[in-house]
């Protein structure tokens, strides 16, 4: 994955860049008229070109951990989703609730859901995946 964005400062081998974000529509606000602004974030990543303050530069981050991120943070809640609610499903006529079969399926399915949110921040905040997620600067862009 890669980004262009501006570099704002430096503090030894790091730097933080701003980075816009694109937004689904492909940020044609000039063609469709539709008013919206385009936002940026603002990211810390390491300086391995030496590029100063004000540059113009490329950063990137490696495909293969941003889609193993993605993966952990939407694939796995929805698959505990409908793993949740096959199992409410399963286990409803075990139980004597007075409440409708699709409802508690549904609600075993937000239970399973919300487990797996908490599951997704706890890896998250491990050290180990924090050092593995980290931008680089790989090319510095001239102005002509």
């Amino acid at each position: 994955m890669e980004k262009i964005g501006q570099l704002i400062t430096t503090n030894g081998s790091m730097a933080k860049v701003q980075v816009w974000r694109a937004s689904a529509c492909g940020e044609k606000c000039v063609s469709c008229n539709g008013g919206c602004s385009t936002t940026s974030i603002y990211i810390n990543a390491h300086n391995k070109v030496s590029a100063k303050p004000g540059q113009m530069v490329r950063v990137e981050m490696e495909t293969k951990k941003v889609m193993k991120a993605a993966s952990l943070t939407y694939l796995f809640p929805l698959i505990l989703l409908i793993l949740g609610i096959f199992t409410g499903y399963k286990i409803f006529p075990f139980l004597s609730f007075a409440i409708s079969l699709e409802l508690f399926a549904f609600l075993i399915g937000l239970t399973f859901m919300g487990v797996s949110f908490y599951i997704v921040k706890v890896i998250y905040n491990q050290k180990s995946i924090k050092n593995s997620m980290q931008y680089y600067i790989t090319k510095v862009f001239q102005k002509k």
